[in-house]
């Protein structure tokens, strides 16, 4: 475990200014707070950014040969930058229906869990979402990302194929969790919000 590299993820407020923005002036506003988060991540891993591209799915591409990612919520944005295939995202807990618990996860990935409650929900969401980002596919792919163990608090085992992916996770306020695709002692966090 000695040669992991350490990550620097950022987790940043978004301005009060820019969160009451609507329309395609919100999500300009949004993508650039993320962007400045890795900009920051960037920064404090010591790797330099060349043009940020993505596919034509719309997955990032490497630049400068590292890897990349983005998430944003209307009050928190997340981003990092690492030199193999890494995943971020953010949620807002709020309330999901039943149907959404049972598209997220099936009977046996829930009997995983303490218990069946938001916090996971969001837990899991994040995690699946983490992994689908890394591999650069989208929410299609959602039932084929299966949480195989809840290891801690902080961290889930997921496979996607055959690759296994463990997620790291960091609550922010009462009401927000972001997810990465590393292990807890790869990861410092940079959380100004706290």
């Amino acid at each position: 475990m000695n040669d992991m590299p350490t990550l620097h993820p950022v987790i940043m407020a978004v301005p009060e200014a820019r969160q009451v923005l609507k329309g395609r002036p919100r999500v300009a506003a949004l993508r650039k707070c993320a962007r400045d988060a890795l900009a920051l991540s960037a920064r404090y891993s010591g790797m330099r950014l060349g043009a940020l591209e993505k596919d034509a799915n719309g997955a990032p591409l490497p630049s400068n040969g590292f890897f990349w990612s983005l998430s944003h919520k209307t009050a928190l944005v997340a981003a990092v930058v690492a030199p193999m295939p890494v995943g971020i995202d953010v949620e807002h807990f709020k309330p999901v229906s039943e149907g959404l618990f049972q598209r997220l996860a099936d009977a046996y990935e829930w009997g995983l869990a303490p218990r069946k409650d938001l916090a996971v929900f969001f837990r899991y969401w994040t995690a699946k979402e983490a992994v689908l980002k890394a591999v650069g596919r989208g929410l299609v792919d959602l039932s084929l990302c299966r949480i195989k163990q809840v290891a801690s608090d902080d961290r889930i085992v997921l496979t996607y194929g055959s690759q296994v992916w463990s997620v790291t996770h960091c609550p922010i306020a009462p009401d927000h969790l972001v997810g990465i695709t590393a292990e807890p002692e790869q990861v410092i966090w940079h959380t100004p919000v706290q």
